[in-house]
């Protein structure tokens, strides 16, 4: 018997997907291979061909990377344009990979939410401000079901919205196994690993100042990311300030093949973030064998247990102690490799896949 048609609004999903983006093409490939009847809404169709999604049009002014302007543009788009569409297309339900959904949806809509991360944040994140206050309330109370990918962010959506634990079911984000694994290095890891974004609650000037307490100058931080312009810059003023320009690799972008092989080579991945909504690239490095350092707070510790060092991410000096038992402890390096190869293998997206689908088809009625 065949399920309800699923439609995916992936419009935001542009030239270099990463983040929300990234989520968004793992979660349409595994329901695919579930064999799920899904219609995704995109301008980039390459990202999501090779099996039996349908593939419509979305306009490219609506990608992710296009700022406030893609932004607004795509709520708007949604509104009409999508809905419309939805009608065309025949679906039976919707799914919003990120809660940028209708205002009373004309079928069945389930809108998972990953973080809420400017109510924590409201003042370096003024601009989403409407977005979170009154937007995402709407989307969530006119949808069927609401899904999480943490306890955190459930937590959260009840702190700031007043929703029922009852009425959100948590599904935990995953990874590719075949992708993301142990592999040849081709480096001598001595570098500790940064991926993400270059934004506030991502704690990097606390990272810096710890991984300048850490010696010898032979060891070097990689940093993966961009961000706005004055997170960049003040981030680049204390590397300079720290005289860390030459221990420093950093990266705006980075390919698929380039990440893997990062993940691989390195020592260990920091991620002391003040928050986290789940944290995929906690995970993904633990699939690959490396040792992870994460903040002990918001959702990584859900995520990462007993499988990596988990620090105040307000102490700089707690940080710096992390980073430094993993350049100097090979035994503890290789006890949470294999930790966390473990505790990754709880995390397929194929497992995600299969606890969506469930709500999914319950939402469709």
């Amino acid at each position: 018997m065949n399920g309800p048609l699923i439609a995916v609004n992936a419009a935001l999903v542009g030239e270099r997907p990463t983040g929300l983006a990234t989520c968004v093409v793992n979660l349409v490939a595994a329901l695919d291979r579930l064999g799920e009847r899904v219609t995704v809404f995109t301008s980039r169709p390459d990202l999501f061909g090779g099996g039996r999604t349908r593939i419509l049009a979305a306009p490219a002014a609506l990608r992710l990377e296009r700022g406030a302007r893609g932004h607004l543009l795509r709520l708007a788009w949604t509104q009409s344009v999508y809905r419309t569409k939805l009608r065309a297309a025949g679906a039976d339900v919707v799914l919003n990979c990120v809660p940028e959904g209708l205002l009373a949806a004309p079928v069945p809509q389930v809108t998972i939410v990953h973080d809420v991360i400017p109510l924590r944040y409201a003042r370096e994140y003024r601009r989403q401000q409407p977005y979170f206050r009154h937007y995402v309330p709407r989307v969530l109370r006119g949808s069927r079901a609401i899904v999480v990918s943490s306890e955190n962010t459930g937590r959260d959506l009840t702190h700031f919205y007043g929703f029922a634990p009852a009425t959100m079911c948590v599904i935990p984000l995953g990874h590719d196994p075949e992708r993301f694994s142990p592999g040849p290095t081709g480096s001598d890891a001595s570098y500790a690993l940064y991926v993400g974004n270059v934004m506030p609650h991502k704690n990097l000037i606390r990272l810096v100042e710890a991984f300048a307490a850490v010696g010898p100058p032979s060891r070097r931080l990689v940093i993966c990311g961009w961000g706005r312009r004055p997170h960049v810059e003040a981030l680049q003023e204390r590397l300079d300030a720290l005289q860390l320009g030459a221990r420093v690799d950093w990266h705006p972008y980075v390919t698929d093949a380039e990440l893997v092989r990062l993940y691989r080579g390195a020592r260990m991945l920091l991620l002391p973030s003040l928050y986290e909504g789940f944290g995929l690239t906690a995970l993904e490095a633990m699939a690959c064998g490396t040792p992870v350092v994460a903040g002990n707070r918001s959702s990584l510790p859900e995520l990462v247990g007993p499988a990596g060092l988990l620090v105040d991410p307000t102490d700089p000096g707690a940080i710096a102690g992390a980073i430094g038992r993993l350049f100097e402890d090979d035994g503890l390096v290789a006890k949470l490799s294999d930790l966390g190869r473990t505790r990754a293998r709880l995390f397929p997206w194929e497992r995600t896949a299969m606890m969506l689908r469930g709500v999914v088809r319950e939402a469709a009625g």
